[in-house]
């Protein structure tokens, strides 16, 4: 007999809590979606010159780190439905059901939900998949091939974590309900979620201080926008001012909902003809006894739907920075940097030929098309000593520009096919990273426009600075600056490191870029260069760092995990935007929806004085839109301040990176998703509340 009426309720469950169960079926196929790219049946088919193995990983742990929240939302529909059957359990002990039976009764229907849900989920979540499936190909370039299969320990893995996830949170609902006397069951209803009882003067200063939150959150956000463009303040302030404002905000925002609610009726008892104008009395009765029941609700759900709004934009832009910020990084196919910071006396310096190295390149299969060596100097010999820790010696902190031959400089730029420049005598140009600001170049090289190198006096160039993009390896750490000396001039420099940069003719495999990357490179600087190898090999590896000359970048490996990250970026960022939405969404559709099954009397009253079925159906459009607006609305301006912070302080790196055309397009993109999940759970949620209310009047 009990098990039946835990069907007929979980029936009935699925038929009242439409939105919740349509929520869980999505997570599910969400989850099963991404989880089956780890699976070991799972065949992804790309050329060898990608490897999507670490993808694969990053999301089979994220999967279940961000599918984790729904214990929020699945915690939250229990307790709520547990609050609102509290009378009816009630009645099932009266009638001699034993009150852990009841209890257990409850547990097995919303088991039976979730079962359900899992069904249906795995099924969507096949479709799902090869969604996620074709945006990795896309990404790749790859040929899209779709492929609908069922992958059994996906499958397995998916039951077992929601099965548990239900288990965890009905083994805490079955202690809560045997734990409960009856007389509090048949009362319970009538709680609210708190008992704020305050003098007016109370809200009234609450509100004044949520203010104030919000504005010191606005001085903040200026005053870091300030420190941006100030160099004199320090790094720390800005962090400070960044915790401070994410801080007032938070604090601000639940200030906002306790006091709203008093708000609202003082401005309704000072607006007497709007209050008394038609349905607006019943409206504003409605809104206000949500917003006081449930003030920290409506706060969190409203922050909530921020950090859905943030992770869908900041996500997919960080995502497209990465790509852009490859093509910056390592134009080159290959990219072999000799650092001199690991070597503590300057005579060690190694004169590296990269020779024998080229030879070996052109005679793989993938060949060599062209390449270069490029020596690099210091200006004064106590250049080597700029910029070390004297207690470390491994530890920078501002290190010299070093210089390079304009032989050397024009090789590069023939490469990459730029053209080439020329200097004329007794004068010097200068390289900078394309981020950088060209007033703050012309700055420098205006306080610098003269150098001396060992007694010659040279003079900046009347094209002083070049940005084209070269690679970010080739400047000395940290300091994204190179200067460009005539051949004659650097003959008479120490020399300070020797890199090597090569494009191939065909693209090599992963496997091939793994293997001079961690085995054939530093073989042969091991080799060849063994005295210097020997003597800071072992410093070098006790600080996990890779052997002597410092790094070793390949083209097709570097683009293999920058996809790797941006694609998890992209998928990660989604999924958990979705998720956060569906769960603050969900809440706000069953917060307006218990009102259609509880409060049915007052909808009744209004047709009893006459309101005919369209006006109440404006009436209800009236009420969902306020309630989804009101929390949606603080959420929004925090994104809109977030969003201009953001333009503000990385604007070049915008501009470079991701483009203004690209910017916009993410960003409408995430907005779209955002609207779209929107606008789904509204439209759902006001034609349920719309059958409820006919349903109920009706009978």
């Amino acid at each position: 007999m009990y098990a039946k009426i835990a069907i007929n309720n979980a029936k009935r469950s699925i038929k009242d809590y439409l939105i919740y169960f349509v929520t869980l079926i999505l997570c599910v196929s969400l989850f099963y979606g991404f989880t089956s790219l780890s699976s070991s049946d799972y065949k992804l088919i790309t050329e060898d010159s990608y490897n999507f193995e670490m993808l694969k990983q990053i999301l089979k742990y994220s999967t279940y780190i961000v599918t984790s929240l729904l214990v929020i939302l699945i915690g939250y529909v229990n307790k709520y439905m547990i609050k609102r059957r509290k009378r009816e359990f009630a009645t099932y002990i009266l009638l001699g059901a034993p009150q852990k039976t009841v209890a257990f009764m409850f547990f097995i229907e919303m088991l039976v939900v979730g079962i359900i849900s899992i069904f249906i989920g795995i099924f969507i979540g096949t479709l799902f998949s090869q969604l996620v499936t074709a945006l990795v190909l896309i990404t790749a370039k790859q040929e899209i091939i779709f492929s609908f299969k069922i992958y059994v320990d996906t499958v397995i893995i998916t039951f077992i974590f929601f099965i548990a996830m239900f288990c965890i949170i009905g083994v805490f609902n079955i202690r809560s309900l045997t734990k409960i006397k009856i007389i509090d069951m048949i009362n319970d209803e009538k709680k609210t979620e708190f008992q704020f009882k305050r003098s007016n003067i109370v809200y009234i200063i609450i509100f004044i201080m949520s203010i104030l939150f919000y504005v010191i959150c606005g001085y903040c956000s200026y005053k870091i926008l300030q420190a941006m463009s100030d160099i004199t303040i320090i790094r720390g302030t800005k962090v400070s001012c960044a915790l401070v404002a994410i801080i007032t905000f938070v604090i601000g925002t639940y200030a906002l909902f306790y006091s709203l609610a008093y708000i609202i009726v003082v401005i309704k008892e000072k607006w007497t003809s709007f209050k008394y104008e038609y349905t607006n009395l019943f409206l504003i009765g409605s809104i206000v006894s949500k917003i006081k029941t449930a003030p920290i609700l409506m706060a969190t759900i409203s922050l909530t739907f921020l950090g859905a709004a943030l992770s869908f934009t900041l996500t997919l832009l960080m995502a497209q920075w990465g790509v852009g910020f490859l093509d910056y990084r390592l134009p080159f196919d290959i990219n072999i940097s000799n650092s001199y910071i690991h070597i503590t006396e300057i005579k060690d310096i190694p004169k590296i030929d990269y020779s024998d190295l080229a030879s070996y390149f052109s005679n793989e299969k993938y060949g060599l098309k062209d390449y270069c060596q490029v020596e690099k100097y210091f200006i004064k010999d106590t250049d080597f000593y700029k910029g070390r820790n004297k207690e470390n010696p491994y530890e920078s902190k501002s290190m010299p520009a070093l210089a390079i031959g304009l032989s050397d400089y024009n090789n590069l730029r023939r490469m990459l096919g730029y053209n080439e420049i020329t200097l004329g005598d007794n004068e010097f140009t200068t390289q900078w990273e394309k981020i950088d600001d060209d007033i703050y170049i012309n700055d420098n090289i205006n306080n610098n426009s003269t150098i001396d190198v060992n007694g010659t006096k040279l003079n900046i160039s009347s094209n002083p600075y070049y940005k084209e993009t070269i690679g970010e390896y080739i400047y000395n750490m940290g300091t994204g600056t190179l200067i460009i000396l005539p051949d004659d001039v650097c003959k008479t420099l120490v020399l300070a490191e020797t890199d090597f940069f090569g494009n191939t003719k065909i693209k090599m495999s992963c496997d091939e870029a793994v293997k001079l990357r961690k085995e054939y490179v530093p073989n042969w600087f091991e080799k060849n260069y063994r005295e210097v190898c020997t003597k800071y090999g072992d410093d070098i590896s006790s600080r996990n760092e890779s052997i002597y000359p410092g790094s070793i970048r390949i083209k097709v490996g570097e683009t293999s995990e920058i996809l790797n990250g941006s694609l998890a970026m992209r998928i990660l960022g989604i999924y958990l935007g979705t998720v956060l939405l569906m769960i603050s969404l969900t809440v706000l559709a069953l917060q307006q929806l218990s009102d259609s099954i509880e409060h049915k009397e007052r909808f009744k009253t209004l047709k009893k004085l006459g309101i005919d079925n369209k006006e109440i159906n404006r009436l209800i459009l009236k009420q969902i839109s306020l309630y989804f607006i009101m929390p949606i609305a603080i959420a929004v301006i925090g994104f809109l301040i977030f969003l201009y912070n953001y333009t503000k302080i990385f604007k070049n790196e915008i501009n470079i990176y991701i483009g203004d055309k690209a910017f916009i397009f993410n960003v409408v993109i995430s907005l779209g998703l955002i609207l779209t999940i929107y606008i789904c759970y509204f439209v759902a949620t006001y034609y349920t509340f719309k059958r409820n209310i006919e349903n109920k009047s009706g009978s």
